[in-house]
């Protein structure tokens, strides 16, 4: 009696299945419906919480490693068994971060912005579905980023890894990677497959020295002042595992800002003009000329709140803890909805128009606390990728918007799909290669802000 009587208010559910049909049917709707009805923390089931709330969100994400644990990833990459593995993958983490944080990132942006520009005045006028050829293309740069001149050796094998992972990881019923089906064994024949061409880079690179290259091959070779040399093992799937996740979020990002900028022409209109201001037509682009892609940065961040690609942050309670004023007995999963959030009225007032001009450098735009903007998580395990990803999304934006004007294709019906990420399924465009009178026309546009219209506009 008492357990029941400290536990969150919550949907009863089915009597066998408790609520996971009803939240397969719509997972979007349901965590928002759910929250309305039940406030801040509420239970899915009985070893399931969601936490709806900027506050407890913040509790939950910035205790981590301390009173919650992050999820085990299907293929047991980041949590090891032992003590000593668990302490190398921190390492290497450290490493990561360093080599992906906002300032070591600056001298990357002139390889990051001339693979986008390539590829992007590369795909010319016609209909193209935004996601898959930023996959493909986010896929390169991380290729290039991790691996440097042997990027060619990774090609399509971590977006055959990604693919393979999609159906298992979005299904609602978890089976071990042991468990003997046609999908477990495409996950791991492409694991194995990438992970073979890793070591082939590593073989590579240790063949002609160490030439401080600054890809994160030669970051993670080098000996750490801890660990000394980390072993293959490690150096292999940390290159793996980031190689995995560096065409997810930006790619279902772009998508979402591709989206969104075919519903508002006048705002594509001013990131096309803001992008030809800005960034030089020949030459590098550097980071002092991002710095100055203002509206497009813009743009991109109320893109992301809106359509969060990480909409949903999970962990479990380490030991028994308290969240809430409810006790939390040890393994409870802690489920937070960033996609609910960041669309809560309480924090962004009108929450479903989409306007940039929330993010003003001012101070004008709307305040909210924080935590209730995550797109990226928040705690000891934020998101490393966060200024790379940033960075890839609102140079692409620029790049697309300054080359092309963009139209919704006739055949698109956009369905969130939050299956994996949360991406926006059945997007294609089309594109039209845009006149140089066309671009200059609009700019006296660039850093007009007027609240509610025409910049801002209701999502449908």
């Amino acid at each position: 009696m008492e357990e029941s009587m400290n536990r969150p208010p919550g949907p009863l559910g089915g009597r066998l299945a408790g609520n996971g049909p009803v939240y397969d049917q719509d997972r979007l709707g349901f965590m928002v419906q759910m929250s309305e009805k039940f406030g801040a923390i509420w239970s899915f089931d009985r070893h399931i919480v969601v936490v709806a709330d900027p506050a407890l969100a913040g509790e939950v994400l910035t205790r981590t490693n301390t009173d919650f644990g992050a999820e085990v990833d299907f293929l047991h990459r980041k949590q090891k068994d032992d003590a000593e593995t668990r302490q190398q993958w921190a390492s290497s983490r450290a490493a990561r971060m360093r080599h992906m944080r906002p300032s070591s990132m600056q001298a990357k942006v002139p390889g990051i912005a001339a693979e986008l520009d390539g590829a992007i005045s590369s795909w010319g006028s016609g209909e193209i579905d935004v996601v898959d050829r930023m996959r493909a293309l986010t896929a390169r740069v991380g290729a290039v980023l991790c691996l440097g001149e042997n990027a060619h050796l990774v090609a399509e094998l971590g977006r055959d890894l990604f693919d393979a992972l999609t159906p298992v990881v979005s299904s609602s019923v978890s089976l071990p990677l042991g468990f003997p089906l046609p999908r477990h064994r495409r996950v791991v024949r492409a694991n194995r497959a990438l992970e073979q061409a890793i070591s082939e880079a590593m073989g590579l690179r240790r063949a002609v020295g160490r030439r401080a290259t600054g890809d994160l091959v030669d970051v993670l070779m080098q000996p750490t002042a801890r660990h000394g040399v980390l072993p293959d093992a490690v150096i292999r799937e940390t290159l793996a595992a980031t190689l995995l996740a560096s065409e997810n979020t930006s790619a279902a990002g772009f998508g979402w800002i591709v989206h969104e900028l075919t519903r508002h022409p006048e705002i594509q209109a001013m990131v096309a003009a803001e992008a030809a201001a800005v960034l030089p037509t020949s030459g590098p682009i550097t980071h002092a000329h991002y710095e100055q892609l203002g509206l497009t940065a813009r743009v991109v961040r109320e893109a992301l709140r809106l359509w969060p690609p990480n909409w949903m942050f999970a962990r479990h309670a380490m030991h028994e803890t308290v969240l809430g004023g409810y006790t939390l007995e040890p393994g409870t999963k802690v489920m937070v909805p960033a996609y609910v959030i960041q669309r809560d009225a309480r924090w962004f007032p009108d929450p479903l128009a989409f306007d940039p001009d929330r993010w003003l450098p001012d101070g004008s735009g709307s305040a909210a606390p924080q935590f209730a903007y995550m797109p990226f998580g928040a705690g000891p395990l934020i998101c490393m990728g966060m200024a790379w990803s940033l960075i890839e999304m609102t140079l692409a934006t620029a790049l697309l918007a300054r080359a092309f004007h963009i139209s919704p294709s006739s055949a698109t019906k956009v369905v969130p799909d939050p299956s994996r990420g949360l991406s926006p399924g059945g997007l294609r465009v089309w594109l039209e290669n845009r006149s140089d009178s066309g671009i200059a026309a609009d700019l006296p546009m660039i850093g007009r802000t007027v609240a509610g219209c025409p910049m801002t506009s209701r999502v449908e």
